[in-house]
């Protein structure tokens, strides 16, 4: 799917132009531990965002007073309880910006990310939606392989571009095989996530921004930096830690986007097949599980 690298862009970013104007909405519960560095990571953003948007979900630690010390920096919102998703749209329905960009309360982001994917949407001001490469960060070590490096060949066909490529083709039926994106990855037009409805609240106890990232995903063009810009922080609280819980939620949430998205419709049978497949990945996964559970319950090695 990629072509490892990338060429700097010649396209000029004026961040005081409307157009370019990025707001940053944070979901937060709970994220005392975290929430600074990911706050430090944002604002410092080689093009700065026009607004930072921290959404407080009825934490019940003590977050707000490590995001108040940001003073100013930050818009803080407080609501109930909702997860993340209303939370999201919360934060997105009080953005000013052309441009919406999410961040997880524990991710981090690269001091270029808005600036590299900013170049890509100057340079191609069709796209609506641009995403970058990244990576799974654990206890401080990064992994090994970045997330695109797995992307299936032939995955999508890209029309490159200084600052990246531009995808044309769609790629709909493919997403059941892989996920290209994360939460904390993409920037998207504010009137384009008006249009497609912004975040799921319906699926949100399961992989919930894969519902978003579908649709955003099956409308062409968009847009990819095929470099690093993200890290995505793996530790013992995040719903990420599980594999066989996470494998089981894609199942769900894929189901239901089959069910209920008419993106889905035309390209039904290629998504069944990659849930089938899905499926039996998640039985494999609890017969190993079990046989595990067996062997320590019995004493064996």
């Amino acid at each position: 799917m990629i072509d490892e690298g990338i060429l700097a862009s010649s396209v000029d970013i004026d961040p005081s132009h409307p157009s370019n104007s990025v707001s940053v909405i944070i979901p937060v519960y709970n994220s005392a531990r975290f929430i600074a560095e990911t706050l430090q990571s944002i604002l410092a953003q080689t093009v700065p965002p026009a607004e930072l948007i921290v959404v407080n979900d009825g934490s019940t630690d003590n977050s707000v007073s490590v995001i108040q010390e940001f003073g100013d920096s930050v818009i803080l919102i407080t609501t109930e309880n909702r997860g993340p998703c209303a939370a999201r749209n919360t934060g997105a329905s009080r953005a000013r910006g052309n441009w919406l960009a999410f961040c997880d309360a524990d991710d981090l982001w690269f001091p270029a990310k808005l600036e590299k994917q900013l170049r890509l949407a100057n340079e191609a001001p069709d796209i609506h939606y641009v995403i970058t490469d990244y990576a799974e960060i654990t206890g401080g070590v990064v992994a090994n392989r970045s997330h695109l490096s797995y992307a299936p060949k032939d995955f999508c066909v890209p029309e490159q571009h200084k600052a990246g490529f531009v995808v044309r083709e769609p790629i709909t039926g493919k997403l059941t095989t892989f996920q290209p994106s994360c939460a904390s990855v993409p920037l998207v037009k504010k009137d384009f996530f008006q249009r497609v409805g912004g975040f799921d609240v319906e699926a949100t106890k399961w992989a919930e921004d894969t519902c978003f990232h579908f649709r955003c995903l099956s409308t062409v063009p968009f847009g990819v930096v095929p470099e690093v810009l993200t890290y995505y922080r793996r530790h013992p609280d995040s719903s990420s830690t599980d594999s066989l819980k996470q494998l089981r939620n894609s199942v769900r949430v894929w189901e239901h986007i089959i069910a209920k998205y008419p993106q889905a419709q035309p390209y039904r049978a290629e998504l069944l097949n990659g849930l089938k497949a899905m499926r039996k990945e998640v039985a494999e996964t609890a017969r190993y599980r079990r046989r595990q559970w067996l062997k320590r319950l019995l004493g064996l090695k």
